[in-house]
């Protein structure tokens, strides 16, 4: 595997291990909220997110696929190199309710 090639699947597992903080950010989520509605253990989300493990698409596609449940899209490349989430009314109401628990 070339440099270029090791430096591009770094850069994109930063950026999934980022959007995914982000999410649980806006979510109110903590690790264990995440893994129980993905359906992947909570030592695979905290290996994950702590760098020690490279995503698997598997893993990647159930952790967005909760995300995306719960009303929030994720739009890679916007801005470039980056992401955006948009967050829907369903979304934020969802948050509010976890802040009001906590």
């Amino acid at each position: 595997m070339s440099k270029d090639t090791l430096k591009q699947a770094s850069s994109e597992g930063m950026l999934i291990v980022s959007i995914i903080r982000a999410a649980r950010g806006v979510l109110g989520w903590t690790q264990p909220d995440l893994a129980e509605r993905s359906g992947v253990s909570l030592v695979a989300l905290a290996r994950l997110e702590s760098g020690a493990a490279s995503p698997r698409l598997s893993t990647v596609s159930r952790l967005k696929a909760a995300i995306e449940a719960t009303g929030i899209q994720v739009i890679e490349g916007q801005p470039s190199g980056g992401f955006t989430l948009q967050v829907s009314a369903r979304a934020i109401a969802m948050a509010s309710e976890n802040a009001s628990r906590s």
